[in-house]
């Protein structure tokens, strides 16, 4: 089901952060947290080209339909600096300026670090990080020449504090928030910030696969691994959200974040609570 278009609410007098005349990219966005945050960046003004290895059409046709007519879907493998290259230079010579990078593509391994095979590990690696330097140095080249510019990486909880079977995710989100703070430090000079988002439990599908296996490796259903999750570890009592990561992103992308950089933000509904 693609995520409902609807802006976001706001108090009277506090106006929503606007990203009208924004041009932005979203990578993995054909589903869960990259269609949350496509969905929240359009709402509030941004042009949005949802770029995706699979078919990011229904996003871009729920946000074309809801009135963001410019917004467009695009192939693209993150792991590809030549095809990420060519997205950044598409969207420019189409819309004549980059201002919202969202480096959000990835892929989760679970196993024990002595049984994941070299193909997972190195696909974890350049997906996860590989697609973030990528995108970020793409993004970049443009966003300095421009001397404006957001980028907002995808990272995760799991970046600051590893967890058994979890260890090779963990390290690719890791090198995601160090690079996004070096990204910081040096883009800084160019009134371009970076920083990152690091989700707890969200309710998307890849949350759902995550939580099977670790299921099926304790003998317990899926329901009965997610209720259990969620009455020991998190404080608010529910899940994430994509529009509360759409939020957050919609945030960083806006004028009301120009101090923040290179920040790995945590959203785990106190889950995580330090660094």
């Amino acid at each position: 089901m693609p995520a409902e278009f609807t802006p976001p609410e706001h108090q009277i007098g506090f106006p929503m952060s606007t990203l009208e005349n924004k041009i932005a990219i979203v990578t993995g966005a054909s589903r869960g947290l990259g269609e949350g945050i496509a969905v929240e960046l359009a709402a509030r003004g941004a042009t949005v080209v949802c770029a995706d290895l699979h078919s990011a059409e229904d996003t871009a046709t729920t946000l074309q339909s809801a009135g963001s007519p410019k917004s467009s879907s695009a192939k693209v493998d993150v792991s590809s600096a030549a095809s990420v290259d060519e997205l950044v230079g598409s969207t420019v010579e189409t819309h004549g300026r980059l201002d919202i990078m969202v480096n959000n593509a990835g892929i989760y391994t679970y196993g024990a670090i002595a049984d994941v095979t070299d193909d997972d590990f190195r696909r974890t690696m350049d997906v996860n990080i590989g697609g973030v330097f990528n995108g970020s140095r793409a993004a970049a080249r443009v966003m300095k020449e421009q001397k404006s510019g957001r980028i907002i990486n995808t990272a995760s909880q799991l970046g600051k504090l590893a967890r058994p079977n979890e260890g090779v995710y963990s390290a690719s989100k890791a090198a995601v928030i160090l690079m996004t703070q070096a990204l910081g430090l040096e883009l800084a000079p160019y009134n371009i910030t970076v920083n990152a988002i690091c989700p707890g439990c969200m309710h998307t599908e890849m949350m759902e696969k995550s939580f099977a296996e670790i299921a099926q490796s304790e003998g317990i259903t899926l329901e009965q691994k997610l209720q259990d999750y969620l009455d020991a570890k998190i404080p608010t009592g529910r899940f994430g959200t994509l529009e509360d990561v759409g939020r957050m992103v919609a945030w960083l992308a806006s004028d009301e974040a120009s101090f923040t950089t290179g920040s790995a933000l945590n959203l785990t509904g106190g889950e995580q609570v330090f660094f």
